[in-house]
């Protein structure tokens, strides 16, 4: 049998390097420089029903949402970055209500928002423009209006406000009447719009925006990339005049030192999250009219408040008398409610307790119940009840094993929809009765069918002791079907991103979820697959969450490579052959294993990871890693030291770097500048450029191509014996 060469020939990087200086001298656009121009990638014939365009193919569900009169409900579904809103009867197959053509130049385009405006008619925004459409037909263009960014509708539903290039207008829900009602400097952007229940007034948020343009060393100080600074927040508050539109004068400003979230009405009164700039503190903030403010929650940690996830949502009582929210005074997320009118002084009710974390509060229209999930008993997963706020009392409703999300009442308050995942069927949408034991209704189908149960591998829940300090790290083993275990087997370590998400015993219901295809189809091509939940991540308590603090890729690096010890504890696995690959921060992670750790892993996979958090934090403005890491002034010596850009000269396994040139969340730049590190060191490397292609990758031909690629590179480097390069 002859061997296949390495996924990418020496003489390959030697060539892009050539390339690189010759672009260099000529000043010669950066993007051009290293993207390999797409070739037919060589197939190798899976071993079961997963193939890469069948996991591509997997749809996601998201946005599911009740029609006022509670008998349909409407979703985005998206396929590979093709985004189109669908409606749903229970019992019945799903119809869609739009049939937006895929565009593989611009992922721009999606569905940025939809709301009912009556039982069979939504409003939608797609591509700057705003749509109606009716359950059986198809959307038709409000005329006039474009340019949109986000739009609200007034609870009586004859008002519409929009944000159309930074500033505020007012229409009437057909667009006529359209008037601008904000004439805020061009510097500013003005998000969130939201009104009052009774229509009156309209709050919304602004903050200063503004691009920067950086020289870049490696550019030759010829050419420079922007970066965005946002700071000077503020809440306003608008009163409208009579009628479909118009104003009634200039916005009341509250400005806000921190950074605002969560701005919703609670009766007469806005109310907001503010997150201190340093991220150690969260206040829940109430504003009158007149722009008096009080604060009635406060919530502060020396490390960091980590309750910041997507899940830990703050939400008024729907007759505005009660805020939920969550906290962790306790060492664990818990559901809390507090009145609006209540002040710093008082005491929230806690309705949850015990060692777990609870997240996702959704109200009653009633304002009795909240319905919520938690992972009570097992970590991985998440299961759905309801807790009536008078008495305390809480009714399991989905205990299925999975992961259970985004329970939101019908209108009369006797039915949840959700989304649902298992090890065995990606995110789906399903109904249920709120009644312990009621069976759930399936409302859409993602997988495709060609895709076999049988195939999928049922991740096995594990610990291993960290190099830290023997704390057990929790994490999840993938085995092949029919694993021979007389044999010694390849293996790769998967890292999950953000430094604050965690795996699941299933698909992940956010934008990891495609990982978890491709975990599965690595699996059917015979590799061992480990999943970390390093310490940071979500779903442990908060001392396990916090655990990397003032040093992040270090506690939590030596606990990725705790993991590569413990594969090397298993007689069925080949210690010289274990690579490692994560996508953000898990791309960070891997970059920090091999260059803390440069003999552990054979060969790892960096998407779109940081390479330096003093880089990363100027773009992002901050926040996030100057809660976990300080500012670069005051921990100068924590940032060398966990900047993997900064040791590249003790990397000496195969690395493939993957990246998006419109990523906003890592910026682009982050690659080049490692990529320039690692020439000038003379490393042997591969970099794949995908223009135009956001954070998480979402077009077809992107995951086809990328996942091919880490698939081969794999390949190449464990399980054909390439040799090792460390020159």
């Amino acid at each position: 049998m002859v061997m296949p060469p390495p996924f990418f020939p020496l003489r390959r990087r030697q060539s892009m390097v050539r390339g690189n200086r010759i672009m260099n001298r000529k000043t010669l656009a950066f993007s051009c420089i290293f993207v390999a121009l797409a070739s037919t990638l060589a197939a190798q014939e899976p071993n079961g029903s997963l193939t890469i365009d069948r996991v591509a193919s997997i749809k996601h569900p998201s946005e599911a949402r009740w029609s006022p009169n509670g008998e349909r409900i409407a979703f985005l579904w998206d396929d590979a970055g093709n985004q189109n809103l669908f409606v749903v009867t229970p019992g019945e197959k799903p119809l869609a209500l739009s049939n937006f053509a895929p565009n593989p130049d611009d992922l721009t385009g999606d569905i940025s928002g939809f709301e009912w405006i009556a039982d069979d008619e939504i409003l939608l925004q797609h591509d700057g423009k705003l749509f109606k459409v009716v359950a059986a037909g198809v959307p038709r263009q409000v005329p006039g209006i474009d340019k949109v960014s986000a739009f609200a509708v007034s609870r009586d539903r004859i008002r519409l406000a929009m944000v159309r290039e930074g500033q505020l207008f007012i229409a009437g829900l057909d667009g006529t009447a359209l008037t601008q009602v904000t004439h805020l400097e061009e510097s500013r952007r003005l998000v969130g719009p939201v009104f009052s229940p009774d229509g009156r007034h309209i709050a919304f948020t602004t903050s200063r925006f503004e691009r920067v343009l950086d020289r870049l060393a490696y550019n030759g100080n010829k050419q420079g990339l922007y970066r965005n600074e946002i700071s000077d927040y503020s809440v306003g508050i608008l009163s409208l005049s009579s009628g479909s539109s118009g104003s009634g004068g200039e916005p009341t400003w509250i400005a806000v030192d921190g950074r605002p979230r969560a701005v919703q009405w609670a009766g007469n009164r806005v109310l907001y999250e503010r997150i201190s700039t340093d991220m150690k503190t969260r206040e829940i903030v109430t504003v009158s009219l007149d722009g008096t403010t009080k604060v009635i929650r406060t919530d502060h940690d020396p490390r960091w408040w980590s309750p910041q996830r997507r899940d830990a949502r703050t939400v008024v009582s729907p007759d505005g008398r009660l805020v939920a929210f969550f906290a962790d005074e306790t060492g664990w997320s818990h559901l809390y409610v507090t009145p609006t009118d209540a002040d710093s002084s008082s005491e929230a009710r806690r309705l949850t307790s015990g060692q777990f974390e609870a997240g996702f509060g959704s109200w009653s229209s009633d304002s009795k119940r909240i319905a919520f999930y938690d992972n009570e008993n097992s970590p991985m997963e998440r299961f759905v009840r309801v807790v009536d706020v008078e008495t305390g009392e809480i009714e399991p409703i989905v205990t299925q094993k999975g992961v259970n999300y985004w329970p939101r009442f019908s209108p009369d308050g006797s039915r949840l929809v959700l989304e649902r995942t298992d090890v065995e069927n990606s995110v789906d949408l399903y109904v249920v009765d709120v009644r312990p034991g009621a069976p759930l209704t399936r409302l859409s189908s993602s997988m495709p069918e060609a895709i076999q149960k049988a195939d999928l591998t049922a991740p096995e829940p594990v610990h291993f002791p960290s190099r830290v300090d023997g704390k057990q790290v929790p994490g999840s083993v993938f085995l092949p079907k029919g694993l021979d275990r007389s044999r010694r087997h390849p293996a790769i370590v998967w890292i999950h991103g953000s430094g604050s998400d965690q795996n699941f015993l299933g698909w992940h219901p956010f934008s990891y979820r495609m990982y978890y295809s491709v975990t599965q189809y690595l699996v059917q091509q015979g590799y061992v697959v480990l999943t970390v939940d390093y310490r940071g991540s979500s779903g442990y308590g908060r001392d396990w969450g916090t655990g990397h603090h003032l040093d992040l890729g270090g506690p939590d690096a030596l606990d990725v490579a705790s993991g590569a010890d413990y594969l090397k504890t298993l007689p069925y696995i080949d210690p010289d052959r274990i690579g490692v690959w994560g996508l953000s921060y898990g791309g960070f992670l891997t970059l920090q294993v091999l260059t803390k750790t440069p003999t552990l892993f054979r060969a790892g996979i960096d998407v779109a990871g940081v390479t330096d958090w003093a880089t990363w934090g100027l773009e992002s403005n901050g926040g996030w890693i100057t809660g976990r890491m300080d500012t670069p002034e005051n921990n100068a010596e924590g940032y060398i030291r966990t900047a993997p850009i900064k040791h590249m000269e003790t990397l000496t396994r195969p690395l493939l770097i993957l990246h998006g040139t419109a990523d906003v969340n890592v910026a682009f730049r982050e690659s080049l500048n490692l990529v320039d590190v690692l020439l000038k060191q003379g490393k042997a490397f591969d970099f794949e450029v995908y223009p135009g292609e956001l954070h998480f990758f979402r077009r077809k031909h992107i995951l086809r191509d990328a996942w091919k690629r880490a698939e081969q590179f794999f390949d190449a480097h464990l399980k054909h014996g390439a040799r090792l390069t460390s020159h």
